[in-house]
C-alpha cells in the first residue's frame, strides 16, 4: 500500500477544514491554539472521517482499496475503524474487515484488529480476532484462533500464513479440519492444504474420524477432486493404527 498517497488525502482533507477562518486579530490563547493545530496537522496528530483511497497498479487499473469509517494519524501509525480493504487480484477479489486497523506508513504493513472477516470472491472466508495483512504480496498471518473455509471444507487451528486469497494455508498447530459429508481430522503438527494442487497434508498425530473407523498415523495426504474440492483419495504414513467399532488393528502405512 502506497501510505504517501494516503497520507496526502489525510493532509488535503485537514487543510481544507482549517483553511477557511477569518483574517482577524487573535489573542495569545487563540495563537496557541492555532499552533498546536499546525503541529497536528503535520505529524503529531491528524484526525479525519469517512475516507476513501485506492493505489493502482503499472497498467493503472486500480489493484487495492481501503476505506474506513474514521481514523487518526500519529506519527507514522495511522488507526482506522470499521476497515474495509479489497483486493483486486485477477480474476478473483479479496476483501478484508475489521472493526479496527494500523496501518504503518514505514512497512506498508496493517494490523487488523477485531471481528476480522476476509472473504474471496470465489467462496473463500477466514475468521479471526488478529491478523496481519501485507496487501503488497497478499499475506495474511496470524498466531490467534482462525477459521478459514472453503466450499466442504473448514480449517480451524493457529500459526496461520495464508496466501494469495486463501487459496494456500498452512496451520502450525492445533489443527481441527471438517470434511463433508462426514470426516474430521485433527493433527498437531503442521497443516498445509493448497487449492490450487487439490492437495491437503497432515503431520503428526494425525487422527482420522468418520462414521465407521478412527485412524491414527504419523503423517496423512488427502487428494482433492479439483472440480468439486471432494476427497478423491487418502494416504495415510507411519504408525497407522485403525479402530473399528472398538478393535484396533496395526496395518503400516496404507492408501485408500
Amino acid at each position: 500500500m502506497n501510505g504517501k498517497i494516503l497520507l496526502a488525502v489525510i493532509l488535503a482533507a485537514f487543510m481544507a477544514m482549517n483553511g477557511c477562518s477569518k483574517k482577524e486579530k487573535v489573542s495569545q490563547k487563540a495563537k496557541k491554539s492555532h499552533a498546536m493545530s499546525q503541529n497536528e496537522l503535520f505529524g503529531i496528530k491528524q484526525e479525519v472521517h469517512s475516507f476513501k483511497v485506492e493505489g493502482f497498479a503499472d497498467n493503472k487499473k486500480v489493484q487495492w482499496g481501503l476505506e474506513g469509517e474514521s481514523a487518526n494519524v500519529v506519527l507514522d501509525k495511522i488507526n482506522i475503524n470499521n476497515l474495509k480493504a479489497v483486493y483486486y487480484g485477477g480474476d478473483v477479489t479479496l476483501t478484508v474487515f475489521a472493526d479496527k486497523a494500523i496501518f504503518d506508513k514505514k512497512t506498508q504493513g496493517i494490523e487488523l484488529l477485531k471481528n476480522i472477516v476476509g472473504k474471496t470472491s470465489d467462496g473463500g472466508e477466514l475468521v479471526a480476532d488478529y491478523a496481519k495483512w501485507d496487501a503488497e504480496t497478499e499475506k495474511i498471518t496470524t498466531d490467534s484462533y482462525v477459521i478459514v473455509r472453503r466450499e466442504n471444507i473448514t480449517c480451524r487451528g493457529r500459526g496461520l500464513v495464508t496466501k494469495p486469497r486463501l487459496k494456500h494455508a498452512i496451520f502450525e498447530r492445533e489443527v481441527e479440519v471438517d470434511i463433508e459429508p462426514d470426516k474430521k481430522i485433527t493433527c498437531s503438527g503442521i497443516f498445509e492444504l493448497d487449492h490450487a494442487k487439490s492437495i491437503a497434508i497432515f503431520n503428526d498425530n494425525v487422527k482420522i474420524t468418520d462414521k465407521d473407523n478412527e485412524t491414527f498415523t504419523d503423517k496423512l495426504t488427502v487428494y482433492l477432486d479439483p472440480e468439486t474440492n471432494k476427497v478423491l483419495s487418502v494416504v495415510t504414513e507411519g504408525n497407522v493404527r485403525v479402530l473399528h467399532r472398538g478393535d484396533v488393528e496395526d496395518i503400516g502405512n496404507m492408501s485408500f
